[in-house]
Parts: structure tokens; C-alpha cells; sequence
């Protein structure tokens, strides 16, 4: 009688439905899928359950956790269990609050078990296949465990409870039975593909697991993945050689020239544009930096910051390297205390592995400027030209609803997103951007780049991030007076095909020279060199004998020039 009680409880909270959702740590595509749970605020003294949200797709059954409570870890710092009775059967696997669970999952210890007719099997993350974000302090998680693995062997529904305390915590649902998962079998189909073609000026930030590029087991691996992407910037971690790796770089594009930096420590920057001045940047020798001359038209300039922070439970190291980088940056800013001169305005990323494992504050501090110990290190500095944070570019892998740049099976740490890139959008746009992930690519693409699906698994426990961008205006233009020799207006129409108009107003006479360049920076055509007298142009392109896609226009008169970028579409 009370097992059928606990039955009709548990149809009672049946809820179904089926979402396309991409582990991340954004939540956007989590607003269509319906609360599951909401659970009161105050019920317990610790860890306080606020929310639950349950869905699935074709491969996994995806969870969001939320928290009245303070920020917390979900890979460490907390005492959190997930229990999945899978074959709803109350008198199977481990008895809890009236569900039979077979899975039992501890979030803070990283360890699990499956309660089976036979025994207990004691159970790591790459058993179930556990994917969650994001890698630090947060009220809100989000959690994927695959439908197929042995321990859910792809159930038609699950009952669910969490707690927040072995068995005396918070609990939600509070309500014995738990609460009823019903996996809805609409098709969600495969992600949208993400193309490897390369869109603009392309960079690659690659941890190569120590010197990995030189060991002769791993090396194919690398040839294949770099050659696949063609890159123009290479910014890599872990990589403590200086002698060979300018040299094996260049046997792969024997067609370009590459010019490869210094190594600080165990960073390294190459690249196809000469590289005219680098240094070390903190006192760990823990980011680097390298200022690149262009053939941009817009910006002939451009920064690169390389950084391999602290791992693991540095938490303390990990914030004063980025407290010192912040202040590094303030000095050179605005007191050209710096290693190098550094032209105003000048385009940044920065990218490498940042280990970011424990507090949220670090990413706040790299990305905004918000440092935490400012008796030692000063005021806060925004990072951006424009008096803003820098960007944090979220990627997701090419072929599947996955954003972690880093795994090892055999961990007891489930994957995660480590390596990031940050960028000054305020003159850099991104054209495309992506986590090269062979082992989730279909036969086809993989043929198509000559990859091997084993490649990125092989060659390093992290995966590159890639990212294609332009330079898209000078970045402090709101500061700047407006030029008193002429004003190029918006080219019509935009996009175009095939021909565009370009509007030019001259104060006076000026020698002008109207020229296009195509996104990598190359001249496409020269419309105009000529002194000019005052007055409006007005100038015409024919795009016919072109390419689809992204151009600049560039009006130099003097040492004052201006661009628009404009869009070619047949």
C-alpha cells in the first residue's frame, strides 16, 4: 500500500520536455524550459536550495541548480548529493526519502556510486559522463549525465531528489517520492555545425600538455590539428622549449614565413606577422606578452597576452597574478610605465590557460579590472580603450552542445572550461570562433581536414580554442576631435551586390587615397590617390570579380584616416 502511495506521489510531479542545451555556464538557453522545483528560501541554515530544472535531449538529461545560499563550487566545497532512482522502483538500489536510487552522486568529492542487485560500484565523472558548469563560485549550475551510461541505461523516466547535506541537508524536492522526470523522445537533433573554414585573421591558443609538439608520439597529432586550422597567431602554454618549435611550425606552412617569440617560462607566441617587441608581464613569469605589426589598414597593431595562471587550489596565487597583471596594465596605460611603448588604442586579446577552478572574482578581475587586493596592487582598471571590460568569448565545440577546452578521463575532475580568450571589443570584431573537438566530429569533416577523431584526444588534455577576428575601428574614436579635412559617411547600400556607393565630404582640398582591403588586410583595389578639391564625392565600387563576404574601406587624407566596413552578399 505505501510503495503504491509513493507511486501515485511520484505520477502526481511527472514533468516532461526535451531542450537543446549547451553546457556552458550561460543560462540563456535555459529560459523556454519550465521550473521543476521551487524550493522556499530560509528552510536551512546552510547550502539553501532555491530552484530545479530538468530536461533532455537526444544524449543527455540535463539538470540547472540554483541557491538561495551563498556562492559555492560545484566540483569542490560543498556536500552536495544527486540521487536518480532510474528504473522507478522504490524497492531497488539505495533507499532515500522513497525512491530506489541506483545512482548516488557526491558533487563535492567528485565521486559516486551505482547501487546494482549485486553490489555497489564505486563510480568516477567519465562513468556517467558528467559534463557541468560553470569551473567556479556560482549560485547556479548546470549539470548533463548521459541517458546511455550503465548506470541510467537511458530510462524512459527518472525520479530525482537533491540534497544539500548527505541525508540531513535541504532537500528539493522536500516532498518524499522526489520529483518525477518524465524523458520526452522528441528529436532534438545534432548541434548546428560550426565551419572550420577560416573567416578572418585567425588565432589558436593551444596548452600542449608540457612540450607535446616535440614528442615524436604526439606530434602527428599536432600537424594534423594545426595544418587543419591555419592559423596566423599561435599563442601556446605549457610549451617550455625555445630551440625547435619556431622551425616545426614552419615545416607545416612551408609556403609562409613565421616568426616565433621568446619563451617566458613555459609561453610562446608565433606568428605570420613579425613580432617587434615582447616581454614578460608578472613577477610569476606567468603572462607574457607579444605586440605584433599588422598589415591591418585600420590598425597596423596588435597585442597579445599569453598566460598560464595558477592551478588547481592556488586560489591565492591565482588572484595576485591577475591583481598584478591588472596593475601591470594600469601603469602602462596611463603612465607609459610599461615594457615597450605601447600605441593608443592598440587591439588586445588575451588568451591561454587560466586555471580557473575556484573564485569567480579572478575572471571579474581580468575581464573588468576589479582588483581584489588593492592596498598592494592599486584601484581597479578598466581593460577595455573604451573605459569598459574586456570581453569574455564563450565557444562552444564545432560539432556538439559542449564548451569545456579541457579533459581527462581518468580524472576525478569532470571536464571544464580552463582556456579562455578575453578581446577589446571595442576595435576588434569576431568573425567566427569555435573548440576544435575531433573526437565529436562526423567521418566526413574529419576527412575533409584529413583529421584522425583521436587527434585532439591524443595530442593534449586540452583542447584549442580558435577564434577569427578583425580590427573593426580605432577603438578611442569617442575621443577623438572629428577630421577637419574631410568625413567618409556610410557607403550604400550595405550589404551589396554588386556595386556600392562611398560617400566622401572634403572641407578643402586634400590629396586623398580611397582604397579597399579585404578582411586579412590585403589591398583589393585603389580608387582614389589624388589631390582633391573641397566639396562632396561621391565614389562607386564593382564588386563583381570578388568573393562574397567582409571588406574595409579606408580614406587616409594626410596622417587622419577613417574606415567603414562594408558587406559584399551574392
Amino acid at each position: 500500500m505505501f510503495g503504491r502511495f509513493i507511486t501515485l506521489l511520484l505520477y502526481l510531479t511527472c514533468l516532461r520536455a526535451a531542450h537543446p542545451i549547451v553546457i556552458d555556464g550561460l543560462f540563456d538557453d535555459w529560459q523556454e524550459v519550465p521550473v521543476t522545483i521551487t524550493d522556499p528560501e530560509g528552510d536551512y541554515n546552510y547550502d539553501d536550495w532555491a530552484e530545479l530544472k530538468i530536461t533532455n535531449d537526444d544524449d543527455f538529461i540535463f539538470f540547472k541548480i540554483s541557491l538561495h545560499s551563498e556562492e559555492t563550487l560545484l566540483q569542490n566545497w560543498n556536500n552536495f548529493y544527486l540521487y536518480i532512482d532510474a528504473d522507478r522502483d522504490s524497492l531497488t538500489g539505495h533507499p532515500f526519502r522513497g525512491l530506489g536510487a541506483e545512482l548516488a552522486w557526491h558533487f563535492g568529492y567528485r565521486t559516486g556510486q551505482y547501487f546494482e542487485q549485486d553490489g555497489i560500484i564505486d563510480l568516477w565523472q567519465n562513468d556517467i559522463t558528467l559534463r557541468q558548469a560553470p569551473t567556479v563560485t556560482s549560485t547556479e549550475f548546470e549539470i548533463a549525465i548521459a541517458r546511455g551510461s550503465f548506470v541510467l541505461s537511458d530510462p524512459d523516466s527518472i525520479a530525482v531528489i537533491f540534497s544539500s547535506f548527505y541525508d540531513t541537508g535541504d532537500y528539493m524536492p522536500d516532498s518524499w517520492g522526489g520529483v518525477v522526470y518524465q524523458l520526452d523522445t522528441t528529436v532534438v537533433g545534432p548541434a548546428e555545425p560550426i565551419l572550420l573554414e577560416k573567416t578572418g585573421t585567425r588565432l589558436v591558443t593551444y596548452n600542449t600538455l608540457n612540450t607535446g609538439i616535440l614528442e615524436p608520439d604526439r606530434q602527428p597529432n599536432f600537424q594534423r590539428i594545426i595544418q587543419a586550422l591555419n592559423p596566423d597567431i599561435i599563442a601556446l602554454q605549457e610549451h617550455s622549449e625555445w630551440n625547435e618549435i619556431g622551425d616545426i611550425i614552419s615545416s607545416w606552412f612551408p609556403e609562409d614565413t613565421w616568426y616565433q617569440g621568446y619563451t617566458f617560462r613555459d609561453l610562446v607566441v608565433l606568428s605570420k606577422y613579425p613580432i617587434i617587441n615582447q616581454a614578460n608581464l608578472i613577477s610569476s613569469e606567468r603572462t607574457m606578452c607579444a605586440l605584433l605589426q599588422t598589415d591591418d589598414p585600420i590598425n597596423p597593431y596588435l597585442l597579445i597576452l599569453n598566460s598560464h595562471f595558477s592551478c588547481c587550489d592556488n586560489d591565492d596565487d591565482r588572484q595576485e597574478q591577475v591583481d598584478e597583471l591588472v596593475q601591470v596594465l594600469r601603469e602602462w596605460r596611463l603612465n607609459d610605465n610599461g615594457p615597450f611603448d605601447l600605441p593608443e588604442g592598440t587591439p588586445m586579446f588575451h588568451v591561454g590557460d587560466f586555471n580557473f577552478v575556484g573564485y569567480r572574482e579572478q575572471i571579474e578581475t581580468v575581464t573588468a579590472g576589479n582588483i581584489q587586493d588593492e592596498g598592494n596592487y592599486g584601484s581597479d582598471f578598466p581593460l577595455d580603450w573604451d573605459g569598459t571590460a574586456i570581453t569574455d568569448l564563450f565557444s562552444r565545440h564545432t560539432h556538439k552542445r559542449m564548451a569545456y577546452t579541457w579533459r581527462s578521463d581518468g580524472s576525478s575532475f569532470n571536464p571544464g572550461k580552463l582556456d579562455y580568450v578575453l578581446y577589446t571589443d571595442s576595435n576588434l570584431s569576431i568573425l567566427n570562433h569555435f573548440v576544435l573537438n575531433t573526437l565529436a566530429m562526423p567521418d566526413s569533416v574529419l576527412n575533409e581536414w584529413e583529421l584522425e577523431a583521436e587527434d585532439t584526444n591524443e595530442a593534449s588534455d586540452h583542447l584549442p580554442r580558435i577564434v577569427d577576428f578583425m580590427v573593426t575601428d580605432l577603438g578611442i574614436a569617442g575621443e577623438l576631435d572629428l577630421p577637419q579635412q574631410y568625413i567618409l559617411s556610410h557607403p550604400y547600400p550595405n550589404p551589396f551586390n554588386p556595386q556600392v556607393m562611398i560617400p566622401i565630404t572634403l572641407a578643402r582640398e586634400a590629396h586623398i587615397q580611397l582604397r579597399i582591403y579585404d578582411i586579412h588586410g590585403r589591398l583589393v583595389i585603389s580608387i582614389a590617390d589624388d589631390v582633391l578639391p573641397a566639396g562632396k564625392k561621391l565614389f562607386s565600387w564593382d564588386g563583381s570579380q570578388y568573393p562574397s563576404g567582409v571588406y574595409i574601406v579606408r580614406c587616409q587624407a594626410g596622417h587622419v584616416m577613417q574606415t567603414e566596413k562594408i558587406i559584399l552578399l551574392k
